[in-house]
């Protein structure tokens, strides 16, 4: 059980940046020898699920990381919380980070703090819009996936670490 309280990360919102990280962590498992459901599948940016939102796809060993950002004004990008992936700025590096949220009955819910202590020692992580719209800041903790500018080894065995936690997690409380 960790005994650090969760961390606020600073997201990262600019498509651009978006792009270049998805695609160095994609890059990190282009090795044929992997097998192919532990290699990540990227869908490139594209219309979101409602006008003024942008989306890109990720997954990886089951794991869905889609990431989200909503248009508010001109070339300013705010973090759309109803997806599961996000990328944000930790000790000034790039993470890509996933929702805790398992699929169980009778909804689909997020894990609570303690819930994510009985599967995993690592403290989650809040990941704060760099945009607010004068409301409160979601409230969704969020898991390390990997740190797409580290080197290949690293990248892979933290992608490797965090399907492993989601697995735990969704035997452990989904269904």
């Amino acid at each position: 059980m960790s005994k650090e309280p969760p961390r606020s990360l600073r997201a990262i919102e600019t498509p651009a940046e978006i792009d270049r990280l998805l695609a160095l962590w994609g890059k990190a498992f282009d090795d044929k020898a992997i097998p192919a459901r532990q290699r990540p599948r990227l869908k490139p940016m594209g219309p979101g699920r409602r006008d003024g939102f942008t989306q890109w796809g990720a997954k990886v060993g089951g794991m869905e990381m889609n990431i989200s950002l909503e248009e508010v004004t001109h070339n300013r990008w705010r973090i759309d919380h109803g997806n599961q992936g996000a990328l944000a700025l930790l000790d000034g590096q790039p993470a890509l980070l996933r929702q805790w949220y398992v699929k169980r009955a009778p909804a689909d819910a997020s894990l609570s703090a303690k819930e994510i202590a009985e599967v995993t020692e690592e403290a989650p992580f809040y990941v704060t819009p760099g945009v607010h719209r004068g409301t409160p800041t979601e409230r969704r903790l969020y898991q390390l996936v990997a740190m797409p500018e580290a080197d290949v080894a690293t990248i892979r065995e933290q992608t490797a670490a965090a399907i492993a936690r989601h697995a735990a997690a969704l035997e452990k409380f989904g269904f």
